[in-house]
C-alpha cells in the first residue's frame, strides 16, 4: 500500500481538504496525518525517476543492514591465552573450556564477545591481556565499516531527494523531538554537566590502577579503555562492598520474572495468568499468558515468553509486538499480542538461572513496551509511539530496581527464599551512582555520533571510524593508547532501526526519572499513579501529541531535575 499512487492520491485528497479534515475526531485526523506523511516519505510525491532511486536507495540500504547486523551476529573472532595470561579468572572460567597446545603452552580459547571479554577485562591481572582481549573485541567485523559508511552515505542521497538539508532532519521531523536541534541541546547540555563529574571518578579510576600497578613493582603509564571494567568493579566492591556474585543469588528467573509481572499488573490495575488453552508457538519452550483487567471485567491480550537461548536466536533481550489492539473492520478491538525474546542458559537440575542486577534491569525494561502495546487503546495501528516516546515507560518503570521497597519484593535468595537483607539492599542501591557519570557520558557520546554521521550535507565529508574514536576520546573519556580499533562496526543500533534514535535512550532517561520522582516516589499511591500512567500515557500510544501525553501526567513541562538528582548532580 504505502507504494501505491493510486493510494497516496486520495490520501491527498482528504488531507488537502481542510473542511473534511475538521470534521474527522482526533484520532482520524491524526490517521490521515500519518499516512500522508508515510506516502510522501516513500517518494509518492516524486517524480517517476525519483521514484525510482529512492526504491534503489532502499533496497540497497536494507541489504547493507541485515549483512551487518549478520557480521555481528556471526562474529567468530577469539584470543588463544595461557593459564599464566589469564591469572585472576576464577576456576569456574577454565570448566569445559576448548584449549589447544601452541608448542609446549596450553593455550585457552577466549571469544572476543561480551560474556567472556567482560570476564577477562574484570577479573585478568595482567594488563597485556586485558589489552589483546578488548583490542580483538573491539576490532572485529571490519568489513562493517565500509557498509556503516555507505549506509550513511545512502541515508544522505534518500533524505535529499525528499528535500530535506541532512537525513536527521528527514527522520525526526516525524519524533517527540521534532529537530536534530533539539537532540543536541539535550545531548550538549548533559555532557557539559556529567563531565566534571566524570572526570572525578576517572581520576579515582586511575588512582586505583596505579596502586595496584605500583604495588606489583611496575610502572604505571596511564590508564586505557581496557582498564576501565577491572577498576570500576574494584571501585564499587571498595566502596560499597557489592559482590554482583552474591547479587545474583537473588535473582533467580522465574522467581524475578513472576514478581515482575506482579508489580506492572499491580500498578496498571491488570493480573496475568497462563493460558487457559493451548496456544500455537514457535518453540516448544514458549511461555504463554494471559493479561486480564484485574477485575476480570475485559481480557486485554497475550504475552509470549521465549527466554532460554538456542542456536542461531537473537541474543538481546527484546520485545516485539505480535498483534496490535486495534479496531477491526467490524467494529470490534482485536486483543493485542506481544513476544519478549531473551537468551539466557538453560537451568539445570540443581540451579536455577541466576540473573545479573544488570539483566534485571533489562528484563523490567522489555516488558515494559509489551505492556505498552498491550494497554494501547489507538484505534488504528499506524498511530504506533514515536520511539523517543516508546522508550519513555520502559525507562520509568526500570526505577523499580533502584527502589528499596521494590526490591524487597523482587529479591529473594534462590535457596533459601530469604529477602534480600536491608543492608545488602542499602549496599547495592549506593553502588549505582559508581562511575556511573562515565557511564551516562558514554550513552551522550553514542547519541551525539548517531547525530554527527547523519547530520552531514555531503558524502564523504565524515569518516565512520575516525569520527567515532575522536568523538569517544573527546566526549566520552575514552583512551584507546597505541590500540587501532573500530567499535563504530559493531554500533548495531544505527544499523537495525536507532538510525537518527539513539539519543531516544537519555532522551527516556531523562523524561521518565522526572515522571517517577514526580508521580511515584511523590503524594500519589502507586495504584492512583499507574492508573494516571496508563491513561496518559500507554492507552493513547501514538494517538496523541507525545509532548502534550508527558505534561497532562507531570502537570507541567518535563526537567531533567530529577534524572540529575540521581547522579548526585545538582
Amino acid at each position: 500500500m504505502h507504494m501505491r499512487t493510486d493510494v497516496y492520491k486520495v490520501v491527498r485528497a482528504v488531507y488537502d481538504n481542510k473542511d473534511e479534515m475538521s470534521q474527522l475526531d482526533e484520532e482520524d485526523r491524526l490517521l490521515v496525518e500519518r499516512l500522508e506523511h508515510k506516502l510522501r516519505a516513500n517518494g509518492l510525491q516524486l517524480t517517476a525517476e525519483q521514484r525510482t532511486q529512492v526504491e534503489r536507495v532502499n533496497k540497497r540500504l536494507v541489504e547493507l543492514e541485515l549483512e551487518f547486523i549478520y557480521n555481528v551476529d556471526h562474529a567468530t573472532n577469539h584470543v588463544m591465552l595461557s593459564r599464566a595470561e589469564l591469572d585472576g579468572l576464577p576456576a569456574s572460567f577454565f570448566e569445559n573450556r576448548r584449549s589447544e597446545f601452541r608448542g609446549l603452552t596450553k593455550k585457552f580459547i577466549v571469544l572476543a564477545q561480551a560474556a567472556e571479554a567482560t570476564a577477562v577485562l574484570k577479573h585478568a591481572t595482567n594488563e597485556a591481556t586485558r589489552k589483546t582481549v578488548y583490542v580483538a573485541q573491539s576490532s572485529h567485523c571490519p568489513k562493517n565499516i565500509a557498509l556503516l559508511q555507505e549506509a550513511v552515505h545512502l541515508r544522505l542521497e534518500k533524505a535529499q531527494l525528499f528535500g530535506f538539508a541532512t537525513y536527521a532532519d528527514y527522520v525526526l521531523n516525524q519524533r517527540m523531538a521534532k529537530t536534530p536541534a533539539a537532540v543536541m541541546e539535550l545531548e550538549e547540555s548533559l555532557s557539559a554537566k556529567l563531565r566534571p563529574l566524570a572526570e572525578k571518578e576517572m581520576a579515582e579510576l586511575c588512582a586505583l590502577k596505579r596502586t595496584e600497578v605500583e604495588a606489583a613493582g611496575a610502572v604505571y603509564d596511564g590508564f586505557y579503555e581496557w582498564d576501565y571494567i577491572r577498576y570500576s568493579s574494584q571501585a564499587m566492591a571498595n566502596q560499597h562492598r557489592v559482590d554482583m556474585d552474591e547479587i545474583k543469588e537473588y535473582f533467580a528467573l522465574d522467581s524475578v520474572l513472576s514478581k515482575v509481572l506482579s508489580l506492572y499488573t499491580t500498578t496498571l490495575g491488570l493480573k496475568v495468568i497462563e493460558a487457559s488453552s493451548v496456544l500455537p508457538v514457535w518453540h516448544p519452550s514458549v511461555k504463554t499468558f494471559e493479561v486480564w483487567e484485574a477485575d476480570d471485567s475485559a481480557f486485554v491480550g497475550h504475552i509470549y515468553l521465549d527466554l532460554y537461548e538456542r542456536e542461531d536466536k537473537y541474543q538481546d533481550i527484546a520485545v516485539w509486538p505480535l498483534r496490535s489492539a486495534v479496531v477491526g473492520e467490524d467494529g470490534t478491538r482485536m486483543t493485542p499480542a506481544s513476544a519478549m525474546l531473551a537468551s539466557f542458559s538453560e537451568p539445570t537440575e540443581t540451579t536455577p538461572v541466576l540473573l545479573t542486577h544488570i539483566n534485571v534491569k533489562y528484563l523490567v525494561h522489555a516488558l515494559g513496551h509489551a505492556f505498552q502495546n498491550l494497554c494501547s487503546k489507538a484505534k488504528w495501528s499506524q498511530l504506533t509511539a514515536p520511539r523517543d516516546f516508546a522508550e519513555i515507560s520502559s525507562q520509568m518503570f526500570v526505577q523499580w530496581v533502584w527502589e528499596p521497597k521494590s526490591l524487597r519484593t523482587l529479591a529473594s535468595h534462590y535457596q533459601t527464599g530469604a529477602t534480600m537483607p536491608d543492608e545488602l539492599i542499602e549496599r547495592l542501591v549506593a553502588s549505582r551512582n559508581t562511575s556511573r557519570a562515565i557511564r551516562e557520558l558514554r550513552q551522550v557520546f553514542r547519541g551525539i555520533y548517531d547525530m554527527d554521521i547523519h547530520r552531514i550535507t555531503k558524502a564523504g565529508a565524515i569518516d565512520v571510524v575516525a569520527h567515532y574514536n575522536e568523538l569517544s576520546e573527546r566526549v566520552a573519556l575514552a583512551n584507546y593508547g597505541d590500540a587501532h580499533v573500530f567499535k563504530a562496526a559493531t554500533f548495531s543500533h544505527i544499523m537495525q532501526g536507532y538510525d537518527c534514535g539513539y539519543y531516544s535512550f537519555m532522551w527516556a532517561s531523562v523524561i521518565s526519572a522526572d515522571m517517577f520522582s514526580a508521580r511515584f516516589s511523590g503524594q500519589d499511591s502507586d495504584a492512583e499513579a499507574g492508573a494516571a500512567f496508563r491513561s496518559e500515557i500507554l492507552q493513547p500510544g501514538g494517538a496523541c501529541d507525545p509532548s502534550a501525553s508527558v505534561e497532562r501526567f507531570l502537570g507541567r513541562a518535563p526537567s531533567n531535575r530529577a534524572f540529575l538528582q540521581t547522579i548526585g548532580l545538582n
